[in-house]
């Protein structure tokens, strides 16, 4: 008897403890995030209190970041939704039972094509951000490549950094390659 009291004691403290951590990392990441307001010669802290529906106050540069975030993210859809199109075509080509041979032979080997482009493009894309350091949206169509970057992201070095990747990771010649900044 003294032994189950013992072990219902310890998986009574083990529930109770792990309860108590939960609680805790609950209000870790959820607790009110102390941000400084910086005036002229005064400083002001204030706690706020993030509630989803809140009204927030945002600067001019946070706001363009924002819009140009949703572009190249339009972009993306865009370019994703094109994509799925054509792949829903070529599969009910391939599925087909009427179809010819010829014809199916064809939607496959365009398919697998459409399949390399979408890789790549989600390949370019990291390879890009990463070295780089900011977002963009590779559209590749054929012989020819457009890189839509964030606005004031494009210098020398940059260019040069994505024409590398894209010459290294692509048979696409450099008069080929545009590379743009997203208009606001």
């Amino acid at each position: 008897m003294s032994m189950i009291i013992k072990k219902r004691q310890i998986i009574l403290s083990a529930l109770v403890l792990a309860l108590g951590s939960a609680v805790f990392i609950n209000w870790y990441f959820n607790k009110p995030q102390a941000s400084s307001v910086g005036a002229a010669a005064d400083e002001v802290t204030q706690v706020s209190y993030s509630t989803i529906g809140d009204a927030q106050y945002v600067n001019a540069s946070a706001a363009s970041e924002v819009k140009t975030s949703d572009l190249l993210g339009s972009s993306r859809v865009s370019r994703n939704k094109a994509h799925d199109e054509a792949f829903e075509k070529l599969n009910d080509v391939i599925k087909n039972p009427s179809a010819s041979q010829s014809a199916v032979d064809a939607a496959t080997k365009s398919l697998t094509q459409l399949t390399n482009v979408i890789k790549l493009e989600a390949d370019i894309e990291a390879l890009i951000q990463t070295k780089c350091g900011f977002e963009c949206v590779a559209l590749i169509n054929g012989e020819t490549a457009e890189i839509a970057c964030v606005p004031g992201s494009l210098d020398s070095t940059t260019i040069l950094q994505i024409k590398e990747i894209m010459l290294k990771h692509t048979d696409i010649t450099p008069e080929n390659i545009t590379i743009f900044e997203a208009k606001e």
